[in-house]
C-alpha cells in the first residue's frame, strides 16, 4: 500500500473536493468535553468562544479552550490518539476520514483576508506498525515530494521531527509549501504525516506566501502534538 500517491500534496484539486466529499471512516464520537469551554473565564477566552472556529458547529466536536494561547485552541482527535493546537480562525473541512482509533486525516483551512492569503494543512495520523512505527519509509516519501530540497531533523522531549519546504509557482500562482512527519518518542507506533500550504486567496491578485505569520504558524502546530 503507498501512503503517497504522486500528487497526493497537490492541493489544487483538493480545493475542489474538500466541500464534497462525504464523512469516511467509522462512527466514532469526535465531541471533546465542553465543561470547561461553556463559560469564558476572561476576555481572552471569550474571544476564542467567539471564533469563527468555535463557531463553525462541526469544527467546535473538536475544539476547547486552551487557557495558555492567545490565538489558538486546542483540538482533540477523533481517535483520542492526539492533541494539538489549532487556530482559532480555521475551520475543519468537509474532507475528514478516521477508522477506529489507528487512522485520522483532516484538512483545515483559513485566510488571512487583508493580505489574499490563504493557508491550507492536510494531516494524516497514524497509529500501527505498518506506518505510524515506519518513520523511515515516511520521511523517504516525503523525501520525493521535496524534489532534493533539505530536511531539517529535531527532536524534543515528546517528538522526533523532519521538516522541509519547498517554493512552487502554478500558473502563475505561488505555493509555499511545507512538509513534516511528526514521530511520538513515547508511543512508537505513532506519526503524523503533515503538509502545509500558503497561496493566493484570490489567485487573480499577489500575494506574499513569505509572509512570516504562514511559517509561525506552521512551526507552532507542529510543536504543539501531544500524543
Amino acid at each position: 500500500m503507498k501512503l503517497f500517491k504522486k500528487g497526493d500534496f497537490i492541493i489544487v484539486s483538493l480545493f475542489l473536493i474538500i466541500t464534497t466529499t462525504l464523512l469516511g471512516g467509522c462512527n466514532v464520537d469526535i465531541s471533546v468535553d465542553k465543561e470547561d469551554t461553556t463559560k469564558a473565564k476572561n476576555a481572552n477566552e471569550q474571544k476564542l468562544l467567539n471564533s469563527r472556529a468555535m463557531k463553525d458547529a462541526y469544527s467546535a466536536k473538536f475544539l476547547s479552550i486552551n487557557p495558555k494561547e492567545k490565538d489558538y485552541l486546542t483540538f482533540t482527535s477523533g481517535t483520542k490518539g492526539y492533541k494539538m493546537l489549532f487556530y482559532k480562525d480555521a475551520i475543519v473541512n468537509d474532507f475528514y476520514e478516521i477508522h477506529d482509533t489507528n487512522f485520522e486525516r483532516l484538512t483545515v483551512t483559513f485566510e488571512y483576508k487583508p493580505d489574499n492569503l490563504l493557508v491550507y494543512q492536510d494531516m494524516t495520523y497514524y497509529d500501527s506498525e505498518d506506518f505510524g512505527k515506519d518513520v523511515d519509509y515516511l520521511v523517504e516519501k516525503m523525501k520525493e515530494e521535496l524534489k532534493g530540497e533539505k530536511i531539517k531533523h529535531f527532536e524534543d522531549d515528546e517528538n522526533v521531527y523532519y521538516m522541509g519546504k519547498i517554493l512552487k509557482e502554478r500558473q502563475g500562482t505561488p505555493f509555499n509549501e511545507v512538509y513534516a512527519i511528526i514521530h511520538s518518542k513515547k508511543y512508537d507506533t505513532k506519526s503524523v504525516k503533515f503538509y502545509c500550504t500558503g497561496t493566493c486567496s484570490d489567485d487573480s491578485k499577489k500575494c506574499n506566501v513569505k509572509d512570516e505569520r504562514i511559517e509561525k504558524h506552521i512551526n507552532k502546530i507542529i510543536r504543539s502534538y501531544e500524543f
